[in-house]
């Protein structure tokens, strides 16, 4: 990596090497398993997914399912469970749930699509989803 202050290349961290920058933080969030950088959202590492992800972290907003195997919002603690059921794509947009940053929406049936795809879905389209694929 490269400093943007003094403009040294360095090994990836936290903080800058040099003498020069005195140990200046290169991000406000510094994940030493991703090697992930920012200073823009709030953001958490967790060890089940080996990823990070948007949010406060573990507990606080968000809770890990070890039989789905994916980050739910806390809101989403009482959901029904599909043995990595995440590890697939939005039936609507075709984005890989399980690295998407976007809000999930747990279907009554067990399956999952991203909750933006949900909103903007025309209703029939959802009801030959649940009639169709989740049956």
């Amino acid at each position: 990596m490269m400093c943007m202050n003094c403009l040294k290349v360095q090994p990836v961290g936290p903080v800058c090497s040099t003498p020069f920058c005195n140990g200046l933080l290169m991000a406000k969030y510094y994940c030493s398993y991703c090697k992930f950088f920012n200073d823009e959202m709030t953001v958490y590492h967790c060890p089940f997914c080996n990823l990070c992800r948007l949010g406060q972290g573990l507990g606080i907003d968000f809770f890990h399912c070890m039989t789905c195997n994916y980050c739910f919002g806390i809101e989403l603690l009482d959901h029904k469970c599909r043995e990595k059921g995440l590890e697939t794509n939005c039936p609507i947009c075709c984005d890989f749930l399980f690295t998407s940053s976007a809000a999930v929406k747990a279907l009554p049936c067990g399956y999952f699509m991203l909750s933006a795809c949900f909103q903007v879905a025309p209703c029939y389209l959802l009801c030959f989803y649940i009639r169709n694929l989740c049956c």
